[in-house]
C-alpha cells in the first residue's frame, strides 16, 4: 500500500512534467504539433482519455479536467484525489 508521501511524490512528478512541457512550448522548442509528444493521451490520475482540444490548449497536460480540478481542490486542503 502506498502512503501519503508516495502519492505526493507522484503528483509532484506529474505537475513538474506539465510545467516543463508548457515552458518548452512557450519557448518555441517545438512545432505546432508538439502537443502530441508533450501531452499525455490518457490521464495520469484516472486513465481516461484526454481530449485533443485540451492537449492542444495545454501542451504537456497530464490530467483530465476532473482530476485536475480534484487535485487543485484537495491540494488546497493538503490531500489529493488518490486517497491522501
Amino acid at each position: 500500500m502506498t502512503d501519503v508521501f508516495d502519492r505526493a511524490s507522484e503528483l509532484e512528478e506529474v505537475q513538474r512534467a506539465d510545467a516543463l512541457a508548457a515552458q518548452r512550448f512557450k519557448a518555441g522548442l517545438g512545432d505546432a504539433a508538439c502537443w502530441r509528444e508533450l501531452s499525455a493521451a490518457s490521464c495520469a490520475g484516472c486513465g481516461a482519455r484526454i481530449p485533443d482540444e485540451r492537449r492542444k490548449l495545454l501542451p504537456g497536460v497530464q490530467l483530465c479536467v476532473e482530476c485536475q480540478a480534484d487535485t487543485e481542490t484537495l491540494g488546497k486542503r493538503g490531500g489529493n484525489r488518490w486517497g491522501a
